[in-house]
């Protein structure tokens, strides 16, 4: 059964907000770097899952929220995402072939160049190189990448899981 529009976008926006807050939420000192990228995470499934619904438009969006919600430079997260998205998108029907640690593996890839374009774009106002910083959240969003697509098939359609299933 075919999940209407209006399931699909509400479902997307809950777990969109779930995402901002596991983003923001305050872990110790040495927990805040191996943090997952959560809503680029969450950006990637929903393209995967439904890409006429849910596009580089909603990448950008995502990412000009985490703007807002983490006070960083606007528009840093939201350029990014995009970009991620469209590089995402012009793999998508080779992604949906991948077992689940070949996708996890394209994650790893995708937010690693994330991370480091992120990186470039505060260079070039801020001269703090902090290279290690860059890998360690890519690696948890990679490890973290079969649970999160398993744990969100269960909750939005069970039914119509099986074009995202990690088994695949």
């Amino acid at each position: 059964m075919p999940e209407s529009n209006q399931t699909s976008y509400l479902w997307s926006i809950v777990t969109l907000l779930l995402a901002l807050l596991l983003q923001i939420l305050p872990l110790s000192e040495p927990l805040v770097y191996w943090r997952p990228q959560f809503v680029l995470l969450l950006v990637f499934y929903w393209l995967f899952r439904s890409p006429f619904k849910h596009g580089i438009v909603f990448a950008w969006l995502a990412g000009l929220l985490l703007d807002i919600f983490i006070g960083e430079l606007f528009g840093r997260h939201a350029i990014v995402f995009a970009l991620s998205a469209y590089l995402l998108q012009l793999l998508q029907q080779r992604l949906h072939h991948f077992r689940a640690v070949h996708q996890a593996v394209l994650i790893l890839v995708l937010v690693l160049m994330s991370q480091l374009l992120l990186h470039s774009i505060t260079l070039l106002l801020r001269a703090n190189w902090q290279g290690d910083l860059v890998v360690m959240p890519a690696v948890t969003s990679a490890v973290i990448w079969p649970l999160l697509v398993w744990l969100l098939n269960r909750l939005i359609a069970p039914q119509s899981s099986q074009n995202m299933s990690p088994n695949h």
